[in-house]
């Protein structure tokens, strides 16, 4: 309504900004990305198997889950109903209800929504979906009766998760996922990073900063996703320089000086990739994950720098990283290339250091670093 668009535009418009966002944090695709709108007949579907069971009712031409028929309704969030204060289960409004702490499965449509055609025809007249109703039916169809995964935010454990649980849990008797993962939030200045307090930024706008979509997702991978996680622009430049240093890495592998070979590559290899796994089978221990990245190319490092490894052990590390990556998705692994005009700049240089002269090898340095060639003397 604030953007005056009709909903299917608009929503348009904000699925193909998702899919844009995704695809610069190099998530991978899912197929297919269902539409509430289009899966309204399950909705509806569920709904009067809800009622057929006894667990929704429909009053002044909408329809409510009644909590007090399911027996362990809270046991996700351990919610006290005796505390939930009017409202708290999204119905702050003149629609009347058997209990204040039911919940909406399909709301009657306002006067002003029935004008914009944003609503339905059910049997229980003109109404639009809950969220909740939304997320259950489309999991039921997609998925199965009971899957492995449901994930969301800590903030909508209640009511929101709550209710799915108990819309599928009502429906089918069993439990609708084996493990419902909740992240914690990601902060702005000690407060959750929402449109509704005008403190978000986009993907966009620290690009125009210079920050690149895998370095963001470094950033968000960063922390434990059950623990919160504070945005500044520091921690987002550190998150940078450790994926310059992942590719550093990867580029000195590349073109590394073949050598007779280093004892310990497979030792080493077997070590991170048990550590890694260990740590990430820990409740996603991403720390821990880290850690062992590092303390590897640590390892790696001095015979690299020594020219000790052979092709085959400079292929096998390259594989593992490649296999890690494939959880991190953070890595780069083309190489990279120096054009003529930055290497000549670099041979100028180099000749300018052997006579002494700092200030003019100095000022040809900046001048790569403009082009994107970063030195390193060593």
């Amino acid at each position: 309504e604030r953007a005056n668009m009709e909903m299917a535009a608009y929503s348009e418009k904000c699925t193909a900004s998702f899919m844009n966002g995704i695809d610069k944090l190099n998530i991978k695709h899912e197929e297919p990305y269902p539409k509430a709108s289009e899966n309204v007949d399950s909705m509806v579907r569920l709904t009067e198997r809800l009622i057929d069971k006894g667990y929704a009712y429909e009053k002044l031409r909408s329809v409510y889950f009644d909590i007090s028929k399911l027996d362990d309704y809270g046991v996700l969030s351990n919610i006290d109903l005796k505390k939930v204060k009017p409202g708290k289960t999204i119905d702050q409004d003149d629609y009347a209800k058997d209990s204040p702490v039911d919940f909406t499965l399909l709301k009657r449509s306002t006067l002003q929504e029935l004008k914009k055609g944003v609503y339905f025809t059910t049997p229980w007249g003109s109404v639009r979906p809950s969220w909740h109703l939304e997320c259950a039916a489309i999991s039921l169809k997609y998925l199965n009766e009971s899957f492995d995964i449901h994930a969301s935010g800590s903030d909508i454990i209640f009511p929101h998760c709550e209710n799915v649980m108990a819309i599928g849990k009502a429906a089918t008797g069993k439990q609708m996922a084996n493990y419902w993962l909740n992240t914690e939030l990601l902060m702005i200045e000690g407060k959750k990073m929402s449109r509704s307090l005008n403190n978000t930024l986009t993907i966009e706008e620290l690009e125009a900063k210079g920050y690149a979509g895998r370095e963001i997702r470094f950033f968000l991978l960063s922390a434990h996703y059950r623990k919160p996680l504070n945005f500044s622009f520091g921690a987002l430049a550190s998150a940078k320089n450790t994926v310059t240093r992942l590719d550093r890495f990867i580029q000195r592998l590349m073109y590394f000086t073949p050598g007779s070979g280093h004892p310990d590559t497979e030792q080493l290899i077997y070590d991170v990739k048990q550590s890694f796994a260990q740590a990430m089978d820990d409740d996603f221990n991403m720390s821990g994950a880290l850690a062992s990245i590092f303390e590897f190319i640590k390892k790696v490092n001095l015979p690299l720098s020594q020219g000790q490894l052979t092709e085959k052990e400079r292929d096998r590390i390259l594989e593992t990283m490649t296999s890690i990556d494939k959880v991190l998705g953070v890595m780069n692994f083309e190489k990279q290339i120096i054009g003529d005009a930055a290497l000549k700049l670099i041979e100028e240089r180099e000749a300018l250091r052997k006579e002494g002269r700092w200030s003019e090898s100095d000022a040809i340095r900046i001048k790569l670093a403009e082009m994107g060639v970063e030195i390193s003397d060593t």
